[in-house]
């Protein structure tokens, strides 16, 4: 109901909230405290729990197993780099493998000239005889055909624009084992 039309005044307290009615601030801090409390000591229970078992000897004579030897048996090793399978492999009178004459074949078969894929080569041959990781020998002819120190063949590239590195060094070891 409108004020105006009631004559009320702005004091009239006929529709103020009674005592009853308040929630008394008492009861706010009490329940605002039993539920805090609540939190704390779910808190407590977790953090501790299991203490008690971890400071008697019982428990940790459970936990006690006699080993023999470690199980190595789901450990793989570390794969081998194209650089150490092909310094690992000779041809049929033991030499070993002739880097300069393999990178020859391959760079042919993805069709470059002696000419054209000579740096490419080079950085290869390189890369190869010092025994570098694969993923070495990636970044290092990306960033060198970035740097537009060769000329990357449709073969040889990636959908994402990259060289297929992966590939590369596929055949490297393909064409040298024979």
């Amino acid at each position: 109901m409108d004020r105006r039309l009631s004559q009320a005044s702005a004091t009239d307290t006929r529709f103020a909230p009674r005592h009853e009615e308040r929630t008394p601030s008492v009861t706010v801090f009490a329940l605002g405290s039993a539920i805090f409390a609540l939190i704390a000591g779910m808190c407590f229970l977790l953090m501790s729990q299991g203490a008690v078992d971890d400071v008697s000897p019982d428990a940790a004579q459970d936990w006690t197993h006699d080993v023999s030897r470690a199980d190595t048996s789901m450990l793989d090793p570390a794969p081998a780099s194209t650089a150490q399978v092909l310094g690992g492999m000779s041809d049929a009178e033991g030499r070993p493998v002739d880097l300069k004459r393999v990178t020859d074949r391959v760079l042919d078969w993805y069709g470059y000239s002696p000419r054209s894929g000579q740096k490419l080569q080079t950085l290869l041959m390189t890369a190869l005889s010092q025994e570098q990781s694969d993923a070495y020998i990636d970044t290092l002819l990306n960033i060198a055909a970035r740097r537009g120190d060769f000329v990357v063949s449709a073969h040889m590239r990636k959908a994402n624009g990259r060289i297929d590195t992966e590939g590369l060094l596929a055949a490297v070891v393909r064409y040298a084992s024979g």
